[in-house]
């Protein structure tokens, strides 16, 4: 048949820019897409009849060109024409293609027919996993959309396939977030890693210098030396060295596998310190530069530890700069970090083409320029780091995480009572914006800027469950603890200037219910008397940009948002709407809508500012007519 695009096509190119596959390949190379350039090799493989050991006289030749051809194309069109993704993402895409494409042919059918058919469609599906499903509804939309380009004829609307997929495969239960580390066993975990700080600043040099000593003796080795003669040479250089390894648990192994496991080990505490004082995401610890990764900043009076790397989360697999505050401890990480891929750095860089700005942090002990691999660092982390560090699970620790979140099978995520806390990175990520909002010291928009977030996500996700957690702040004079006491008597006094010691003529400047309701409650009762009521948790008042809020228990907007639009246009019962406030917002927000409007009318933004006026005129002439 022939092909739905050009065979000459480009579909990657390197780092240089050239051409690296083309549409005709049989596999695409996306190593140009990694993080550390084309280090790290990524291929995408094509459904290949062969692989389904099917016997010559049922092989379908034609049948399979066919359907190899419509996934290829299919792919193209899903990579070119739609958003950009990240090469994971985009791996993904094809090995559910490839998934489906064997269905397809077993079947008969071309695969194009299986996608529009509901029944072959839906019966496939159910073989996939929770991700295949979700990048197979991706497809479809893509193949919907190019229909009359890839001469389909589409029977079913693409709503009802997508359905089908969506009811025939398993889905993700969205919300079992990663869980949060109780606190006996968060401090438990933090407490190991950082009395491990002490020992690996005392030992590492000894490593690194048999690191050193053990590339060399093969790096320098004459040339033209037979197995046994290299093996003689090395035994002679590296004499020193086996005496100083056996003390380190050394026997008749690879030495130079053994170095790099001791070494690599030490990599991975240190990561999991600069991730835990940091809540970055492993996919971004694993991107960390070497050259500039630390900063140091004085800020009033006091010196801060700030980390330069990039994210690529939510930013179609694209790396942009991006920057975490660690603590003293994170600080004592990054320079360990760097001692050792420093040497990696100086031991390799004249062997392996690469420059000192394209070296990795955490990089691999054979290659500076390429990330350490996640297969490896997912081995060591459960096979050597849970049962080092990590504490038996008690049944005060399963009461604790119900106190949070009550209706959950702890048993499924493998927490069960008598076993080792089966730690995953993620998990540090959620425990430590949850509990440094539960300190009181962090708000949520400084954990949106550490944590390089969003602001749905971050409300369904890290600050769910905070208000029950335990404060982890020890220090009995820590100011935390009078900033918590301080709370009740500090909404008090907000709410007292704001509605009840005022200049201003109230009447018809402050509306919502949350004014009427705080009003109606207090009116009838003395100052010492509310105050109580503020003390017992029975009433609460926070400013915020419109007025200010009564809700008592935890607010369910957008907690990112600087304007609660959502709040507004819900008529929220804890709203309170002060009308000067209103109206000056009012007059700003006309202003930033007539300026898209001229730059770039019908845009997404234009489109989401003018909701945004909307809801406020809205709200303004509900306010007005309740008057």
């Amino acid at each position: 048949m022939e092909p739905y695009f050009d065979s000459q096509t480009v579909v990657t190119r390197d780092s240089q820019d050239q051409p690296l596959s083309r549409y005709r390949d049989r596999v695409w190379d996306l190593s140009s897409m990694n993080m550390d350039g084309m280090h790290t090799s990524c291929n995408l493989y094509f459904f290949e009849a062969q692989a389904l050991s099917v016997s010559p006289e049922a092989s379908r030749p034609e049948l399979a060109a066919l359907i190899r051809e419509q996934q290829k194309a299919l792919l193209w069109l899903h990579i070119d024409t739609g958003r950009q993704r990240a090469s994971r993402t985009t791996v993904t895409s094809n090995n559910t293609l490839t998934r489906l494409a064997q269905g397809a042919y077993q079947r008969g059918v071309t695969l194009f027919d299986l996608f529009c058919e509901p029944e072959m469609l839906g019966e496939e599906s159910a073989e996939l996993n929770s991700n295949y499903a979700q990048s197979a509804r991706a497809l479809l939309r893509t193949l919907w959309r190019h229909r009359d380009f890839l001469k389909i004829r589409v029977e079913v609307h693409q709503k009802r396939l997508s359905e089908t997929i969506r009811r025939s495969a398993p889905s993700k239960e969205t919300k079992n977030q990663t869980p949060i580390i109780p606190s006996r066993i968060y401090c438990a975990i933090l407490g190991s890693l950082l009395d491990s700080l002490d020992v690996l600043e005392r030992d590492l040099d000894t490593l690194l210098d048999a690191y050193r000593q053990e590339r060399a003796a093969t790096l320098y080795a004459p040339e033209n030396l037979s197995p046994g003669k290299l093996s003689m040479h090395r035994n002679i250089q590296l004499e020193e060295v086996h005496k100083v390894m056996r003390t380190k648990g050394w026997g008749h192994a690879s030495l130079r596998g053994f170095i790099a496991g001791e070494l690599s080990f030490v990599q991975l505490k240190l990561m999991n310190l600069v991730i835990a004082f940091t809540g970055m995401r492993i996919g971004e610890a694993r991107i960390l530069p070497l050259k500039g990764v630390l900063e140091e900043v004085d800020y009033g009076g006091a010196l801060h530890y700030v980390l330069n790397g990039y994210t690529h989360k939510l930013n179609g697999g694209r790396k942009k700069p991006a920057s975490w505050v660690t603590s003293r401890e994170g600080y004592r990480a990054i320079l360990l970090a760097k001692r050792i891929s420093s040497t990696v750095l100086d031991v390799l860089k004249n062997y392996i083409p690469g420059t000192d700005d394209d070296a990795f942090l955490f990089c691999t002990l054979d290659n500076p320029y390429k990330k350490a691999g996640a297969p490896p660092i997912y081995k060591r982390l459960n096979d050597q780091l849970i049962p080092s560090i990590c504490p038996i699970v008690t049944q005060a620790d399963i009461d604790e995480l119900n106190a949070m979140e009550l209706e959950r099978n702890w048993l499924r995520e493998g927490i069960k009572v008598g076993n080792p806390w089966p730690l995953t990175f993620h998990q540090y990520r959620r425990s430590l914006s949850v509990y440094a909002h539960r300190s009181g010291m962090v708000s949520l928009p400084a954990l949106k800027g550490q944590l390089q977030h969003i602001t749905d996500e971050m409300r369904a996700y890290y600050s769910d469950g905070f208000c029950r957690a335990v404060n982890l702040v020890f220090d009995k004079d820590h100011f935390s603890h009078e900033w918590t006491a301080a709370k009740a008597e500090s909404s008090f006094l907000a709410y007292s200037m704001a509605l009840l010691f005022s200049d201003e003529d109230l009447i018809g400047q402050v509306s919502g219910r949350g004014a009427a309701r705080m009003a109606k409650t207090v009116s009838s009762r003395s100052r010492q008397e509310t105050l109580k009521l503020f003390r017992d948790g029975k009433l609460a008042y926070r400013e915020t940009v419109l007025g200010g809020c009564t809700a008592v228990e935890g607010c369910d907007h957008t907690p990112l948002e600087p304007i609660p639009w959502d709040c507004v246009e819900k008529d929220c019962p804890n709203a309170v709407v002060f009308g000067k406030r209103l109206g000056m917002l009012i007059k700003t927000q006309e202003t930033v809508v007539a300026t898209l409007a001229k730059e770039d009318q019908g845009s997404v933004e234009h489109r989401l500012e003018v909701d945004h006026l909307r809801v406020l005129l809205k709200a303004r002439q509900k306010f007005l007519e309740a008057e």
